[in-house]
């Protein structure tokens, strides 16, 4: 399932280039991956919410792409949790 296309990704990051084609759709795969382990369900049409979510980290990912840095080290985006908190699933 996706979510989020490669062209709206590619807008998103502003490249227009094709060398980081694959790169990129493995990027919104593993930004999915991540939005549905923490509880969120992708409804159909998707949630504003959680597709600029998954755009966020699809940009994340992109601009960090070495594990280890030099820099300080750069957590997942605030922007990201207070947008899929309203859907993530509750479970008692």
């Amino acid at each position: 399932m996706t979510a989020v296309a490669l062209a709206d990704a590619k807008a998103h990051l502003r490249i227009t280039f094709a060398a980081d084609d694959a790169y990129i759709t493995g990027l919104v795969e593993a930004a999915e991956d991540y939005v549905e382990s923490v509880g969120v369900a992708f409804a159909t049409p998707i949630q504003p919410a959680v597709r600029h979510a998954v755009l966020l980290i699809v940009s994340h990912f992109y601009s960090n792409r070495e594990a280890v840095t030099a820099e300080a080290v750069n957590a997942m985006p605030f922007g990201v949790n207070a947008l899929l908190q309203p859907f993530r699933e509750q479970s008692l």
